[in-house]
């Protein structure tokens, strides 16, 4: 049963665009899509369920996918694929990449703890009892159509941008999907370049307007909003907060998190400087 719930999740790739999935996130190299199971495991089965779709369980290299997976709200603690091979002290990843990046945490008695759990309240890492059943994460290669003789006409205009994206329009607001991923103060600097701003949300249809965009591309897209010391939410185009979509946990009280993004479901806060696609609004 756990297996066929992750292979229907999975057939979702043979429909994407290039990219990932919906549900899924794509790492900052851009090489490997990262798969929340809707399950839990113990380290070897997870990592087995992982290998049936063609996966392995997550390798992080760097500390944006660390918070990229930590940002899953709907997570407890979950694996990833590093274990302490014969308890050497040497820890490697199941897909075989380079153990080149760790954010252990600090602990005082590791016996018999050989495989890698993340702790969900501080997205640190933990060695753990590989019997131990936890939620997990799979990663797959980014999925790519085969080539073909159709082609897409876009149009241009002589102060186009040089990022844009698809173009849908509510009332007398249009908003421009930008398809690059890019840092928020970057993200910000292009809606302006098209005499816009980064979107700001105050109604469920645009939201609704949104997420539909959203979830075609399988993609997380930076928004207008900013958060304080406080965390109190302001617009980068001015205009008042009066309506609200955090994801469950969020905001995030971590200190750098300050940029407010749209994920499945709602909003959540990151890192400014991480590189996302963003929603531009043209007025």
């Amino acid at each position: 049963m756990i297996r066929l719930t992750l292979f229907s999740l999975l057939l979702i790739v043979v429909a994407a665009d290039e990219g990932c999935p919906p549900g899924a996130s794509l790492s900052l190299n851009g090489d490997k899509c990262f798969h929340p199971a809707p399950t839990s495991a113990d380290f070897y089965t997870a990592e087995a369920l992982c290998v049936s779709f063609g996966g392995h369980l997550a390798s992080v290299h760097n500390k944006w996918d660390n918070a990229a997976l930590f940002a899953y709200s709907h997570l407890n603690d979950y694996w990833l694929g590093g274990q302490n091979v014969n308890s050497s002290g040497s820890w490697t990843w199941t897909d075989g990449s380079p153990f080149n990046y760790n954010i252990w945490e600090a602990e005082e008695d590791t016996a018999g703890q050989e495989c890698l759990l993340v702790d969900r309240r501080t997205a640190q890492w933990q060695r753990y009892d590989c019997k131990r059943s936890a939620n997990f994460i799979c990663e797959t290669p980014t999925w790519k159509p085969s080539p073909t003789s159709t082609t897409t006409s876009v149009p241009t205009t002589t102060t186009a941008p040089p990022c844009s994206g698809n173009t849908t329009c509510v009332g007398n607001q249009c908003y421009v999907f930008v398809g690059c991923p890019l840092a928020w103060d970057d993200a910000l600097n292009n809606c302006k370049r098209m005499n816009g701003n980064l979107a700001s949300v105050h109604s469920g249809p645009v939201e609704q307007v949104i997420e539909q965009q959203r979830a075609s591309q399988g993609w997380w897209y930076w928004l207008g909003g900013q958060l304080d010391d406080k965390r109190y939410l302001s617009w980068s185009d001015g205009t008042s907060v009066n309506y609200l979509n955090w994801l469950p946990q969020h905001p995030i009280h971590v200190s750098n998190y300050r940029c407010v993004g749209v994920e499945t479901g709602g909003w959540l806060n990151y890192d400014c400087q991480y590189p996302l696609r963003s929603v531009c609004v043209i007025t």
